[in-house]
């Protein structure tokens, strides 16, 4: 079983699957905890801390627990901010990391991260490459439309592996005290045919 951070994209900013080619602030960091909904109405409650020890690069690891299987999986990755973040304009980043399952092993990804701001809001473009444990690679891919609507931040995202059917996903996040965010997806995972969720916050300091 693939658990909630694992399987099209790597961890990425709550509450998008997609990435964006931002990082943290040199010493800064966040925490994100959330539980999702799969398409097999499984829940899985997900830890996820990351911090910027340099400028440019973002070191994180993430936990998942599946709570009716007891699954877990773990991984850990670093993100490099290639160019510049843009107000407008694009920038790109590159993510590469691991995530190890218990009695499988681990699997490696890289993720090409390209983000586009303009006046209309941002844009966020992923392309992965998995080559998990045992199986054959595979590619996936996300785009992602996300704009601030005064105090919050809604966004629609579609996301899939190669030779599959993508899920569509909409979210909304807003901060709700100073570092603090709150935040939820909605989704229709149209390759099993079922609907998808998330609740979680993200702290950051």
């Amino acid at each position: 079983m693939a658990l909630s951070f694992w399987g099209t994209h790597a961890h990425a900013g709550r509450p998008l699957a997609v990435d964006d080619a931002n990082v943290n602030d040199k010493g800064a960091g966040h925490v994100e905890v959330w539980v999702a909904r799969d398409s097999d109405k499984i829940n899985t409650w997900n830890l996820a801390p990351a911090f910027a020890p340099i400028e440019g690069v973002e070191i994180g690891v993430s936990y998942a627990k599946a709570r009716k299987t007891g699954t877990s999986e773990q991984a850990i990755q670093a993100k490099w901010r290639i160019t510049p973040s843009q107000e407008n304009g694009c920038n790109v980043a590159s993510t590469l990391g691991t995530v190890h399952e218990k009695n499988v092993g681990s699997s490696p990804f890289l993720v090409g991260i390209m983000t586009c701001n303009s006046a209309l809001g941002a844009m966020h473009v992923n392309l992965t490459r998995h080559q998990p444990k045992g199986e054959k690679n595979y590619s996936s891919w996300g785009v992602a439309l996300e704009r601030s609507v005064g105090s919050v931040t809604p966004h629609i995202e579609v996301f899939g592996d190669q030779g599959s059917k993508p899920t569509l996903q909409v979210g909304v996040k807003t901060e709700i005290v100073e570092g603090l965010q709150l935040d939820a997806t909605a989704g229709r995972d149209r390759q099993n045919n079922a609907n998808v969720f998330s609740l979680g916050f993200k702290y950051s300091f």
